[in-house]
């Protein structure tokens, strides 16, 4: 894992803790976005990463509430 997806997770898991932390906890949310950006580690385009690794976990983020 490179740099900029070190700061693209980091970014991630900052923002669904602002959304989600009080209610899941930051150790989950972390864990959520680091699952399924590891869904999407062999992909050769990268662009939409983020993207779609925020849909994703915040769609499984809500289904934990």
């Amino acid at each position: 894992m490179g740099l900029d997806d070190q700061a693209q997770i980091d970014s991630l898991v900052v923002d669904l803790t602002k959304e989600f932390g009080d209610r899941i906890g930051p150790e989950r949310v972390k864990e959520e976005v680091m699952r399924v950006y590891g869904r999407f580690s062999t992909s050769p385009i990268r662009q939409y990463v983020p993207v779609l690794t925020r849909r994703i976990a915040r769609q499984e983020l809500l289904r934990a509430l």
